[in-house]
């Protein structure tokens, strides 16, 4: 069984975001979330190793959303675009 959080950079980066937009992000991650629990990702996510434990997957063709996943757990880490997305890599690493 995987274990899951929210790092408080996530939060950050959804805190402002349209209502609209936090509600279908939250689906999509509980969606993921569900799909890793019982080990079959859809091929709808786009998931893609970035680095040793660095993940993204997108939740439309604009917004990624990265998560840190080790052995039993994952972390999710930011939301964003593509441009937002590299600007956080830029400090995270």
């Amino acid at each position: 069984m995987i274990k899951f959080g929210f790092a408080k950079s996530f939060e950050r980066s959804i805190k402002g975001l349209h209502n609209a937009q936090k509600v279908e992000i939250q689906r999509q991650v509980d969606s993921f979330m569900l799909a890793m629990d019982v080990g079959r990702i859809p091929g709808g996510f786009g998931v893609k190793k970035l680095e040793r434990n660095l993940w993204e997957f997108r939740t439309d063709i604009a917004i990624r959303i990265l998560f840190d996943w080790k052995k039993s757990s994952i972390i999710f880490l930011f939301v964003g675009n593509h441009n937002e997305v590299q600007q956080f890599l830029r400090y995270y690493r």
